[in-house]
Formats: C-alpha cells, sequence, structure tokens
C-alpha cells in the first residue's frame, strides 16, 4: 500500500549517507559506468572509438551526425550476451565471496530512411537502445552460503533522430530519447547470518532527454566529431514485497511473514554526458580512431528511495520510515557513498578490410579506459581497463558483424560486517552480434 506523501513530509533533510543498505539495494553498475555509449558490433570491435566514425544504422547511439551517411533503407538489429564476475578475497588469500552474473538480450534495433531536401541529404531514424540491462542470473557464492538473483528488464530508450549533411565537410544530427521499462527482480538470501528470505522488486522509469552530435572532415581522410547528451530526471515507481521464514523455537516449525510496500513518486537523475573524436583514414582500407567521453556521475541522485524491513512474528508488517528504510535523497548508484565520482572513458581502434576479387573482410581491434564512479577503500575511483577485436562478413545486401570485448579492474574495499580489507577482482565480457540489411532502391 502506497504512503501517503504528507506522512514522511516533515522527515529532516539532507539526508547523512547510510554505512549500507541491505543486500536487496544493491546497485552494482561497475564496468558498466559508461552507460552513455552507444551500440554495435562494429562500433565494439574498435573499442567503441566511434563518435566520428558513426557511419552505419546504430550512429544515433553514438553521434547523430553520423545517420547523414546513410543511403539506403536500412533495418538493424543487435543481440549481447554479457557476463560480469567480481571475485572478493580477503588479505590471507582465502575467498569471501564469488559473484557471477550472465545475461543475454536484445541490444539494439532500428529502422533508417535517407531521404534528401533541396541540395541537403539526411537520413531519419527510429531505433530501440537497452542503455542498460538487467536481463541476468546472478549467483554471489560464500563459504557457508549462496545467495542467488534473477532480474529481467532494462533501462530502455526509443529514439527518434536524424542527421544531415549541411555542407560537403559538416554533418549534424539529433535524437529525442523517451527512457522507458524498468526490470523485475527477485532475491533469495538463506540461512546463516540472516533469517531465509525471499524479496521481490519491480522497478518502472519515464523521462526524455536529448542527443546533439556534428562531424566535421576539414579533409576527406580526416573526421572530427562531437557529441552531448543531456542529463534526465527520471519518474520512478517502486513496488516491493518480501517474505521471511522464521523457525519456531518450541516446535521447530517455520513461520512464514510478509511485507509489500510501494511508491510513485521516486525520481532518477541520470547524468548528462559529453565526448570527442577524431578518426583518420590514410587508406580507404585502413581506419584509426580516438574517442575521450565523460559523464557527471557525481551529480547521479535519486530521491524517495526506500528499503524494506521484515516483519517479525506475531508483529504488523513495518512501514518504511525515514532514517532506517526512508531516504530522501541518495547517491545514483552507489546509494551510499556521498563522494561519488564522475567517469571517463578514453577508447582507441583500429579497422582493416582485406579486400581481395569481390571480397571485403573487415578485421577489428580496440583498447579502452573505462573510470568507475565509486571509490575504492584507498578513496581512489578504480580505472579499469579492456581490449575489443571484432569482424565481419557482407552477403549481397545483409552485413552481419560480431565483436567481443573484455574488460578487468582490482581494487580494495572494506567488507561491511567485520570491517576487514578485501581485494576485489573484476572481470566482464561481452559479445555483441549485428545484423543489417540494406535495401537497395531502383533508380
Amino acid at each position: 500500500m502506497l504512503a501517503p506523501v504528507a506522512a514522511l513530509a516533515q522527515t529532516p533533510s539532507p539526508t547523512p549517507p547510510p554505512p549500507r543498505l541491505p543486500f536487496q539495494d544493491e546497485l552494482d553498475l561497475q564496468a558498466n559506468a559508461g552507460v552513455v555509449q552507444g551500440s554495435g558490433a562494429r562500433a565494439f570491435g574498435m573499442g567503441g572509438a566511434f563518435l566520428a566514425r558513426a557511419d552505419d544504422a546504430t550512429a544515433a547511439s553514438w553521434n547523430p551526425a553520423g545517420l547523414s551517411y546513410l543511403r539506403h533503407p536500412e533495418l538493424s538489429f543487435v543481440l549481447v550476451d554479457a557476463r560480469l564476475g567480481n571475485e572478493k578475497t580477503r588479505l590471507d588469500g582465502t575467498l569471501a565471496e564469488n559473484d557471477q552474473r550472465r545475461g543475454r538480450a536484445p541490444d539494439f534495433a532500428a529502422f533508417t530512411y535517407p531521404f534528401s531536401v533541396g541540395s541537403t541529404s539526411g537520413a531519419a531514424q527510429l531505433s530501440f537502445q537497452r542503455v542498460l540491462s538487467f536481463d541476468n542470473t546472478r549467483t554471489i557464492e560464500e563459504p557457508d552460503r549462496v545467495r542467488r538473483i534473477v532480474s529481467n528488464g532494462g533501462f530502455d530508450v526509443l529514439a527518434l533522430g536524424s542527421g544531415w549533411q549541411i555542407t560537403r565537410g559538416l554533418r549534424v544530427g539529433a535524437t529525442l530519447n523517451r527512457w522507458l521499462n524498468g526490470y523485475d527482480q527477485r532475491v533469495e538470501v538463506p540461512a546463516p547470518r540472516a533469517v531465509p528470505t525471499r524479496q521481490n522488486a519491480d522497478f518502472r522509469i519515464s523521462g526524455w532527454n536529448v542527443n546533439l552530435g556534428l562531424i566535421w572532415s576539414p579533409w576527406e581522410s580526416l573526421n572530427l566529431g562531437a557529441v552531448f547528451k543531456t542529463g534526465l530526471t527520471t519518474d520512478v515507481s517502486l513496488q516491493r514485497s518480501r517474505v521471511d521464514f522464521f523457525q519456531s523455537t518450541v516446535d521447530g516449525s517455520v513461520v512464514q511473514t510478509t511485507n509489500a510496500y510501494g511508491r510513485t513518486d521516486l525520481t532518477i537523475d541520470i547524468p548528462r554526458a559529453a565526448g570527442i573524436g577524431a578518426s583518420w583514414r590514410p587508406r580507404s582500407n585502413l581506419t584509426l580512431s580516438l574517442d575521450y567521453t565523460r559523464a557527471h556521475w557525481s551529480a547521479g541522485r535519486i530521491r524517495n528511495f526506500f528499503t524494506l524491513a521484515r516483519t517479525e512474528p506475531d508483529q504488523p508488517p513495518p512501514t518504511p520510515r525515514f532514517p532506517n528504510d526512508f531516504f530522501p535523497i541518495l547517491p545514483y548508484p552507489t546509494l551510499n557513498d556521498i563522494d561519488q565520482r564522475d567517469t571517463s572513458q578514453l577508447r582507441a581502434g583500429v579497422e582493416y578490410v582485406v579486400i581481395k576479387n569481390r571480397l571485403r573482410w573487415p578485421l577489428r581491434a580496440g583498447y579502452f579506459t573505462d573510470g568507475q564512479y565509486f571509490r575504492a577503500a584507498t578513496g581512489e575511483a578504480p580505472m579499469f581497463h579492456g581490449f575489443t577485436v571484432g569482424t565481419g562478413l557482407i552477403l549481397g545486401p545483409i552485413l552481419f558483424d560480431i565483436a567481443y570485448l573484455r574488460e578487468t579492474g582490482s581494487y580494495l574495499s572494506i567488507d561491511p560486517v567485520d570491517s576487514s580489507v578485501l581485494q576485489n577482482k573484476v572481470t566482464a565480457s561481452r559479445v555483441l552480434a549485428s545484423i543489417i540489411y540494406r535495401h537497395a532502391r531502383r533508380p
């Protein structure tokens, strides 16, 4: 049941960050700090260095000015398979926690149609992008128990975009983006160290923002690109429920208690981001690209967030109250780090096309750094590193591309239970597959 907003109107503000929120509320985006990036196997095969070379159907997710390169109607689809692991060990080498997750989901889909007005050519596109996927199964192994989380959905964007070639060397573009969907999540936490519990959450978002981009070509072989993605405040509804299992000390029977609560007045501030890039083609079959992107995650906030306490046997279900269960404002997505950091990514990539008779075989590789938004125990924000490889195949009007991305990083953290130091070793990988159909129009 939704509590009246007035019932919490007298809660003090600002809110001091809690020492640590319950496990059910952890939102872990590590190795995903660049959620403001785009999509596509060709782009990620080049390390994601695509801001100045965005010349396929995924252009709108990187730099909408690149839509102006398209000369045929296109249908495109991208699928991603992702894995993320974090192995936590104590300083004596013993395992404290092994956190593994895997998910597969549609990443991008679009229809693009080129057109011209007088001497100015361009293209319009309607696209879908899963900016942040929650389609995964997560297993957290500890020495004495295994926790499981199953999530479905993601933060999705429907975009209407257009790119135009204004002059021979200047292209501009923009997209209007509707953020929607969200995720549902089920968490199972067994004994010991806690009363066994099964918790569910349904988290839904909605909001609008805009992407602006340009590509300037001072010489035919050189592109310079820039993109700006405005920040947004999304409306959020959150519904929670939980079942807890108590064992009677009298006869050993199991007693179940339940609790449920929801609010529709949450908001999330998703930060603005900006990027610049350069792409050079010293030869027609060789492309070198370099990008730099920065996202203002220090301004990320979530408002009116709440956790859900368990119901004790023979007691009424508790309603979230400040300061233990209701939080007027928290940093997002750390939820507890008041000094959340801005992030930056540096990306470099190369594409070489093997040309022999009618055969065109692209080979791609890339490298990137990925600054994280959270602080390690040392007080510094970790920097992860990654590499990518990719290739493609052209079969008539159909273009198929595939890319593999691997990212690693390590940092120290503090165990919230006993305050010991933990060594975190993070490994993330993604496989992206893209299919593009180009319809050649008759003259």
